[in-house]
């Protein structure tokens, strides 16, 4: 955006109160994702918390075994591709022990192809970065507006309790987070929309740009 923020400490309704310059002003954010929706959230995204969890518990345990040999830390960049079951990630810490790791240079990769369809392709590098690749090669969907507007529609309703909080300049942050399926939203051509009462409503593509909506 070309400005500088300072968020303060964290609070509730609205998320931040933001200070821009000499001007202050309240900044509520929110996530959104594509995918069909159930009352506890995105099917898509409970489904990708799920196999992110299954993934660092067995970063944990590679680690344990490395704290048990003393061994410190590798840094690892593992992509884990096709069926994380049970069965077959119990496998994957006797593989990557056995690719005695700490012994190789910055740089080296071995993709590690174990039983029933789940590969592994492992880099060290300078810091951890352990994900399924199923949920970070999807299409991205250009269609954004629809969640957009549902989501301003959703917090438009807190607007009053917001303004009593902070003041009038209440300003909507909305966050797709590209790195995974559930988030892959963009906005190809510049369009208008209702901000429902916010100042501003602003829409991170995340790591990409940001569309401002007046």
């Amino acid at each position: 955006l070309g400005t500088k923020w300072s968020l303060g400490q964290d609070r509730e309704s609205p998320d931040f109160l933001v200070t821009e310059g000499t001007h202050k002003f309240g900044l509520e954010v929110t996530e959104i994702s594509i995918g069909p929706q159930s009352r506890t959230g995105a099917t898509m995204k409970q489904n990708e918390s799920i196999a992110q969890k299954t993934i660092n518990a067995v970063q944990s345990k590679y680690k344990s075994q490395l704290k048990c040999k003393r061994i410190t830390n590798i840094p690892l960049r593992v992509k884990f591709s096709g069926d994380i079951c049970d069965n077959n990630m119990k496998k994957v810490v006797p593989a990557l022990v056995a690719e005695d790791l700490a012994s190789k240079l910055a740089g080296y990769n071995v993709r590690i192809d174990l039983d029933d369809g789940l590969r592994i392709c492992v880099t060290k590098g300078f810091r951890d970065d352990w994900f399924y690749m199923n949920d970070s090669v999807g299409w991205v969907d250009s269609n954004s507006i629809i969640p957009i507007t549902d989501a301003i529609e959703k917090k438009s309703k807190k607007l009053i309790a917001y303004r009593k909080a902070v003041g009038q300049d209440i300003r909507l942050l909305i966050v797709a987070d590209r790195h995974k399926n559930s988030g892959k939203l963009i906005i190809e051509e510049e369009t208008s929309l209702d901000t429902m009462g916010f100042q501003l409503v602003y829409f991170f593509s995340y790591p990409g740009n940001v569309t401002v909506f007046k």
